[in-house]
Formats: structure tokens, C-alpha cells, sequence
């Protein structure tokens, strides 16, 4: 693998709001990466580990939602609402 001496900049495919305006995304040394939006100077930045740690908590808590709903599918209405 190769360290991250110089800025990687990508742009996505998609636009990702009302205005047409797609992403670019840049990994910078020192383990940050930017969002700006394109044809935008504003650039947005945060510590690669942040994000990580982001993502997988918004993974783990879609597992589990999924795994509730999957709990309340098999237990089905047979259970009464307590009062």
C-alpha cells in the first residue's frame, strides 16, 4: 500500500442535490479528507478516523433496527400493548 503524500481528488458521478451540483471528494495527507461541492470554494474537512467511526456507528445501528423489525415480524400480533 501506498502512503498519502499529495492530495487524491475524485468527483462523483451523481449530483447530490436540487442544483445539479455533484461532490468532490479529496484525501489529503495527514489523514483528512475534504467534501466541496463542485464549482464551490468552500471546502469541508475532517480526521479519516472521525468519519470511520461515524460510518460504522450508523452501520451498527441500521443492524440494528433491521434485527427489531425483524424480532417483531416472527413475534407477529400476538402480544398485547401493556398498561
Amino acid at each position: 500500500m501506498t502512503d498519502l503524500e499529495r492530495p487524491v481528488k475524485r468527483r462523483t458521478k451523481a449530483p447530490h442535490n436540487y442544483q445539479g451540483r455533484r461532490l468532490v471528494v479529496m484525501l489529503m495527507p495527514g489523514d483528512v479528507i475534504g467534501f466541496r461541492e463542485e464549482k464551490c470554494r468552500k471546502v469541508f474537512t475532517a480526521p479519516i478516523d472521525r468519519v470511520f467511526r461515524a460510518v460504522v456507528g450508523w452501520n451498527v445501528e441500521a443492524e440494528r433496527e433491521e434485527r427489531k423489525t425483524n424480532r417483531r415480524k416472527r413475534r407477529g400480533t400476538k402480544r398485547r400493548a401493556r398498561r
